[in-house]
């Protein structure tokens, strides 16, 4: 069964859509975190391999800004975590 995305994970998933690294591995990606949502490793690998493309890589434009707005995504998907944990 699909898990319901927080918007933080949505608008991670449409980020990656348009960051423009192979196919392949953005798909597997937003297959993950549709399927069981973001989790810290991801979070990991996936800045793990923004920050050190591979040589076959086609040139990512704006590297900067995507890594700018990817880790604020992340931020915000951890606030929203952290913040599910504060009922009343």
């Amino acid at each position: 069964m699909a898990l319901h995305n927080t918007p933080a994970e949505r608008q991670i998933i449409k980020l990656l859509e348009k960051i423009g690294l192979p196919e392949v591995e953005t798909k597997a990606w937003i297959d993950q975190i549709q399927a069981t949502g973001m989790g810290e490793d991801l979070a990991e690998n996936i800045q793990e391999r923004l920050t050190h493309p591979a040589e076959t890589d086609a040139p990512l434009h704006n590297r900067s800004i995507l890594m700018v707005e990817y880790t604020r995504l992340v931020r915000q998907w951890r606030m929203a975590q952290g913040a599910r944990k504060f009922t009343k």
